[in-house]
């Protein structure tokens, strides 16, 4: 079975747009992006969107019907994340003899965190009760509180 009229241009917008964000990605790395290209293409080449191998059964309850408009809109879906997160998310890097350093290629769609949320010292949660994981008989020691 082929992907339903209604599902052609969404499927065709996804794969292009995946072939674009491999393409900025992998901008100076052609094997990599040769491989990406054809494991893309045989995925979009299947029936299914599931490329050459069939997915893995699920754990629990029946399997899914692959061929159904709304798993396939659903695979489509997951594409166009797939091109946000290469675009967003992956950079390349290489590795500079001189200096010992990697020289990374970040482009104006590349995420950069500033790391605040690292930064931030851990809050530890609070009890009502202060004396709770103290043993019980013990003397404070002269001078503690």
């Amino acid at each position: 079975m082929a992907i339903p009229a209604a599902l052609r241009a969404p499927a065709r917008s996804a794969y292009r747009s995946v072939l674009r964000a491999s393409r900025q990605t992998f901008h100076n790395d052609p094997e990599r992006h040769a491989a990406m290209v054809t494991t893309v293409r045989g995925v979009f080449l299947s029936p299914t969107l599931t490329g050459a191998r069939p997915p893995p059964p699920p754990l629990e309850g029946e399997a899914p019907d692959l061929s159904s408009e709304a798993e396939l809109a659903k695979r489509i879906a997951e594409w166009n994340e797939v091109a946000l997160f290469l675009r967003r998310n992956v950079v390349q890097g290489r590795l500079d003899e001189a200096s010992g350093t990697y020289k990374l290629r970040v482009t104006n769609d590349t995420e950069i965190g500033d790391n605040e949320d690292i930064k931030k010292p851990v809050v530890l949660p609070t009890t009502p009760f202060p004396n709770r994981g103290k043993r019980r008989g013990q003397q404070p020691k002269c001078g503690e509180a």
